[in-house]
Parts: structure tokens; sequence; C-alpha cells
């Protein structure tokens, strides 16, 4: 979680002095962040590059509260700031204000305090915000309309909160809390649920519970007490052992009273008539590398069920459990994808491919117990069909032959766009490895080191200026903005830049500027 804010809520916003009417902004951050303002909408892509938009995301998860600068600086740069991180930080601000509040200046929901920023909670409607009072309606009316009240949560958060941020840890931490605290919501949901005789909707929140906690009882006990009431005793049985086993192999300990005294109701009622099953697509070997499996729902619920329309079965193999997740959620908001499982280690991954048979595996290159390049050659071994998408941040010369010479179909950098990687999934073919631009960048970087002289005519001090900008992911209007010129003078020199590295995109300029190690050169003319 971020760390408790050094200052008191900045309180309601002064508006009534303004000469402007203060328009309200209607934002998202469960799923990726969206913006409305009156009838326009703004998405995460216009507002200005990734560390804008993280400085929006951290302020609105203070909404209300005042975040210094020194905050804010060290959770974007990770507590290792560049010498120039307090300008840049006032430059970022200076952009987010002209996409959120135009003609406003600083009079509009993002205000400047005393060192620091706030969003002001009257100009702002935040989704988390809602959902946070949805819940204390809950906790506070009778059951029929705290059912209703959390049902509306629940639909608020059926997408990740920050889902724009996949790697980013102050993000993990936050979405790990929130998925807490909706994780007990559902729970609460399915009791509530059952205490109205309502056991479809007890039953879908339980699974949806014990999906993201698999050892919270109480989901268990709403599971099981819901497939009884609604006729399934042979389901509740199986339930039953499911938690059983959970309990036992995490905890070392048994279900609880209410849950024995159904098992022995359901035994009386079957006569004992059931033949407990772990549906092979459980991640049970993931608890064996010490981990909780990602998912103990009974084998009634087919696997990949939300995408069973689509045309490619993907399967995750990455023991970082948040990006497992995410992408997993990526994939079956896709009408053509769908996750089929996740394994978090080699063992899990390849016993997984043998059983589900993916279309497409996606892998990181890193794993507990071996290297991405043994568990593709074992997994090619059995199914030399399935197409396997690498997942690394450093990938040498020698990686590279050995996964062409396996039949690898290519590698992605992990912290890189998300439609990036499910364009890949989708086009990758066996026989035609692609590596992305910035991974062969930093092999050949590498080499230019040893260079005495980079190649080609060198860039002056503003076209540096400009291709670091570019490297931070900013489009040419707000480059030119943040170096205080004109749009055609800096589509000039993008011309001039593309020109001298031989260049035809961004990408291919950031990935030949890399092999020549020229955004390591120091500039004397400062960005901000």
């Amino acid at each position: 979680m971020l760390p408790t804010p050094m200052y008191e809520s900045a309180g309601p916003s002064a508006a009534t002095g303004d000469l402007l009417p203060q328009p309200v902004l209607d934002v998202r951050i469960l799923g990726p962040l969206l913006i409305r303002r009156g009838g326009e909408v703004i998405e995460a892509g216009e507002l200005g590059g990734p560390k804008p938009r993280q400085i929006l995301e951290i302020l609105l998860l203070n909404l209300g509260t005042a975040v210094s600068k020194d905050r804010l600086i060290d959770v974007l740069w990770a507590g290792q700031p560049p010498a120039e991180a307090l300008p840049t930080l006032e430059s970022y601000i200076s952009v987010l204000r002209r996409h959120l509040q135009p003609g406003q200046g600083k009079s509009g929901p993002l205000r400047t305090v005393t060192g620091g920023y706030v969003m002001d909670s009257a100009l702002v409607d935040l989704d988390v915000r809602r959902f946070d009072d949805l819940l204390h309606r809950a906790s506070r009316c009778e059951p029929v309309e705290a059912l209703e009240h959390l049902q509306e949560a629940l639909d608020l958060a059926a997408a990740p909160l920050l889902g724009d941020e996949l790697k980013a840890s102050w993000a993990e931490e936050e979405r790990d809390n929130h998925e807490h605290r909706v994780g007990r919501a559902r729970a609460q949901a399915a009791e509530l649920a059952l205490s109205l005789h309502q056991p479809k909707r007890a039953v879908h929140w339980a699974r949806e519970a014990l999906a993201g906690d698999p050892l919270n009882e109480s989901a268990w006990q709403s599971l099981v007490l819901g497939l009884e009431e609604s006729g399934q005793p042979l389901e509740a049985l199986r339930a039953f052992e499911q938690c059983r086993r959970t309990l036992h192999r995490e905890m070392g300990c048994a279900p609880g009273d209410a849950l024995r005294a159904a098992h022995a109701r359901l035994l009386r009622l079957t006569g004992g008539a059931v033949t407990p099953k772990i549906d092979a697509a459980s991640p049970a070997p993931a608890a064996s590398a010490g981990r909780a499996p990602a998912s103990v729902v009974p084998d009634s619920i087919p696997v990949g069920e939300a995408g069973a329309a689509a045309t490619l079965r993907v399967l995750t193999i990455d023991d970082h459990r948040t990006f497992a997740e995410l992408l997993t959620g990526a994939l079956d908001r896709e009408p053509d994808l769908c996750s089929i499982g996740s394994a978090a280690s080699v063992d899990s991954g390849v016993q997984l491919c043998r059983d589900l048979e993916p279309d497409v595996v996606v892998m990181d290159y890193h794993l507990p117990d071996g290297d991405g390049l043994s568990a593709a050659a074992r997994i090619l071994e059995h199914n030399p069909d399935a197409r396997i998408i690498m997942l690394t941040g450093d990938p040498s010369q020698d990686v590279l032959r050995r996964a062409a010479a396996i039949g690898i179909c290519g590698f992605l950098p992990k912290d890189g766009s998300l439609a990036t990687m499910l364009d890949t999934l989708r086009h990758a073919r066996a026989g035609n490895m692609v590596v992305h631009p910035s991974l062969v960048a930093r092999i050949g970087a590498t080499h230019s080191a040893a260079a005495a002289v980079p190649p080609g005519p060198p860039l002056s001090p503003r076209e540096l200026d400009v291709l670091r900008l570019m490297s931070e992911g900013h489009e040419v209007r707000v480059v030119a903005t943040n170096l205080g010129i004109s749009i055609h003078t800096c589509r000039g020199y993008v011309k001039t830049i593309f020109s001298k590295l031989g260049s035809h995109s961004q990408s291919e300029a950031m990935a030949e500027a890399e092999v020549r190690g020229i955004l390591r050169e120091k500039s004397d003319v400062q960005a901000f």
C-alpha cells in the first residue's frame, strides 16, 4: 500500500469563488484508466505517457488527500530519481492539467497545495470510491437491500484495479489490498444470498471468492450449502472434499462444524455414493512449490467457460501471480482468445500443457525450477503444434539461437504493451520467430559499447532531447510542449532523427538509438 499521506485531507473545493463552473470528472481506475469530462472521453494513452498516467493514478488512490512531491518522486522512480526529477514532475503535472482541466489552470480538480498536489474529491466521481461507499451501505441495512448494494459493488469491481499497470510494484500492492476487499465482499454476498434462499447466487459468489482465496472457509461453506440447497448433493460432496484437502494441505486443519454437519447430511442423502475428484485443470502442482493453488473450484465448473467460443486457447506459465491473473483477465475479455489455466513452475506448466493441449503458451523465461527453454522443449516434444511466446527482459544471442532451434515463436518484453502481446499471440506462427525491437536493442547495445565511435552522423543536443522524450513514450505534441517549441519544429527534429538513424518509425528509432548507445550520452540541454 502507498505510505500514509503526510498531509491531511485538503477538504472540499473552493470552487465557490471561481468564475468558471467546475466540471466533475467521472473516473474509472477499475480496469484500464478512463476519464469522462462532460461528453468527452479521455483514455490513458492521451495523458502524455506512462508517468503522467501514474501520477494521476496515485493522486486518485489518495482522492481528497494531498500527496507530497517527494512521495510522488519516490514512487515514480522507485527510490532512484534522476537529478531533474522535480522539474520533470512539475512538467508532468502541467501536461495532466491541460488534459483534465483545459482553460482552468490550477483551479480545476487537480490542485496544488503546499509541497504537493491533491485531486479535489468534490470534483471527481471515482469508481473505487463508489465501491467503498456501496460496501459501507451494505453493512448498515437489511439483508435484501444489502445484497443489492453488494451486487452493484461487485459489478463495479469486475475488472482489476489499475488495469494499465502490469508491473509497477506500488500498483501491485494497492491491487492486492483491493482484491482482498473484493474477496471479502464476495464471501459476504454469498452468505447473504444463502440466508435469503438464493442458492444459485450464493454458489456463483462463493466460487468467485474461492478463485481468489482458496482458504476462505466461509466461502467454502456457502458453496457447499448452496449446492446442497439447489439440489446438487454430489457436487456439494465434491466441493466439501476439495475444501477438506485444501485446508489440510495448506493449514493442517479440518473444516468447521457447519461444514462437517453438511457433509454428514449429504452422505445420508446420497448413501455415501461419491467419488471425490480434482479436475485435471486445477493447478494443484503449484501447491507443491509452496504456493496456494490459483483456483480450487469444483470440477463442475468448465475450464475456460467464459471463452468457450474463442478460437485460441492460451495457457500462462509465470510465477508472478498478479501478472498471470491480469493477463488471464485480459485474454478472457478478447472475443477470439481465452485463458484455459496458469501454472507457476516448469513441472506444473508442462503437466498442464499435456492435460489441456493449449494452442498458445505464454511463458516467463525465468521460472523457479528451471528456464523457459527447457520447459518449451518438453512441451513441444508432446505437442509440436503448440505456439510458445517467451517473456523476458534480457535474452542473449545464444538464447535466441537455442529458442529458434527449439521452435519458439516469439520473445516479448514482460513490461511491454498488452496490445502488442495480444497481437503477437494471434499471429504467432511456428518457424517464424518474432523478437520485439526493444529486446534486439538490448542485445545490440552490449556489442555497440565496444565501438570507439557510434556509427552514423551525431545528433544535436536538441535532437537528443527530442529523442529522450520520445523514448519515454511521449507523442510529438507533448514533446513540443515540454521543450517549448512548435509542433511543426518538433516534427522537423523527428524527421531529421529518423534520417540520421536510418529509421522509419519511432520504435525503429528507439532500437537503433539503443544499439548505438545514443540515449546513454549526456546532453548539455535539459529536456524540462
